[in-house]
């Protein structure tokens, strides 16, 4: 390590071979993603979020907030509360959470088909 340490600097800048025309940078590779990469990962993202907003808005209040309450929260509530909270059965909050579910399956592949991001 002291070696190292006590050696000189070398610039990545420096041809790799003496009479070659590469340096020592372009053996270099960021592993990270690119722009382009980011670009669509971000514009997926966002017609995804679209998409399930506008499906969600076809739910009534109840099945949107049961199905929100138990799948896109960090942590989700539990059939029990929930059944507390709407002073039902836990099998009833489960068959309207799945009810709510091929809903809203339904709804946003429909959207996806006019909006052609979905093979017919």
């Amino acid at each position: 390590m002291n070696g190292r340490l006590s050696g000189p600097d070398h610039s990545l800048n420096a041809p790799k071979i003496v009479d070659g025309d590469g340096e020592w940078q372009d053996w270099l590779e960021d592993e990270g993603k690119n722009q382009e990469q980011i670009l669509a990962e971000t514009e997926e993202l966002g017609a995804r979020t679209k998409l399930l907003n506008e499906a969600m808005e076809k739910l009534d209040s109840r099945e949107r907030h049961i199905l929100s309450q138990r799948k896109l929260i960090d942590t989700p509530k539990t059939l029990d509360e929930l059944s507390k909270e709407y002073s039902v059965s836990r099998e009833r909050i489960r068959q309207i959470e799945a009810r709510a579910f091929e809903k809203l399956q339904k709804h946003i592949k429909e959207l996806a088909i006019n909006n052609n991001l979905w093979p017919e």
